[in-house]
């Protein structure tokens, strides 16, 4: 997908971080950019940022995991700016933290229902068309935890996995179908954004029905440690750089940086020696 500028490119989890950048990188490239959040008032501060620079904004304010709302979202793409051509499916959250045994329902319902349930619903709305048109572009967001795993993180690690699961069979399905339609596959890893206190959209319903229980020492420091852990990472600019550079070149991997590359490494030899995880996690270690 090399022609951008006058194409339409939808991005959900928009308003802040990676959605964000991710927007204007495209809007610069001359896209016209449907933004979607769940989040209205930093949205809608969002669409006043990108508009004053003469991008042509369209801000819908969504909750990813209801299927209703990203029905909506696609009419009022398709409404108001027509057929879209990037679409970059980004909304997450952390989801509930700590051992796997302490985790409630709601915990796991968060992560699966924002990080999972979001990119699915997306393809439901959008992808039939773009194969209908055999052209375009999907950008799915995984993680480096949708690679590798460590402790304390289940919920997500489970949401993140299988976004890079559904990507890879999409892109299977898409060349066995001679499709012109590209797909990446997004795997940050440690990025500088608000993510560690995305609990701030965790909405009522999937809130823990006795408040959020304190947890042992170790977890209540690794939660107070990861702000300034995720400082470290890479810009949400630096990452929509690469996203930008994989759409104009179809690549299907998208990494942010090399911390990581080791853990990866060594997973994948675990793999193939049918060997234990690594215990090591290079950047993550600590958190």
């Amino acid at each position: 997908m090399t022609e951008l500028a006058g194409r339409v490119a939808v991005v959900t989890g928009a308003a802040s971080g990676i959605g964000l950048a991710l927007a204007e990188r495209f809007a610069r490239a001359g896209l016209r950019v449907a933004l979607a959040d769940v989040e209205e008032g930093a949205l809608r501060r969002a669409g006043e940022r990108l508009s004053s620079t003469g991008a042509e904004v369209l801000c819908v304010t969504t909750d990813v995991s209801e299927a209703s709302q990203m029905d909506r979202l696609a009419e009022r793409v398709a409404d108001e700016f027509g057929a879209a051509h990037l679409v970059c499916l980004n909304a997450g959250v952390s989801g509930g933290g700590g051992p796997i045994e302490t985790l409630t329902a709601e915990d796991w319902d968060w992560a699966l229902q924002v990080n999972l349930w979001g990119v699915i619903h997306g393809l439901r709305v959008f992808l039939g068309e773009l194969k209908a048109r055999d052209e375009g572009h999907v950008v799915l967001t995984s993680s480096i935890a949708g690679l590798a795993c460590f402790p304390g993180a289940g919920p997500y690690h489970a949401s993140k996995h299988a976004v890079a699961a559904i990507a890879e069979t999409l892109f299977h399905e898409l060349a066995a179908a001679g499709s012109n339609v590209g797909v990446s596959c997004l795997c940050p890893g440690l990025v500088d954004t608000r993510f560690p206190e995305s609990d701030r959209n965790r909405p009522d319903r999937l809130r823990n029905p006795d408040g959020d229980a304190p947890g042992s020492e170790g977890e209540d420091s690794a939660r107070r440690a990861a702000p300034e852990i995720f400082r470290r990472g890479a810009s949400p600019e630096h990452v929509a750089e690469c996203v930008f550079e994989a759409v104009s070149r179809r690549r299907f991997w998208v990494y942010t940086d090399e911390m990581h590359a080791e853990l990866l490494r060594a997973r994948h030899r675990a793999i193939e020696n049918a060997g234990d995880p690594p215990t090591e996690f290079g950047a993550l270690d600590g958190y």
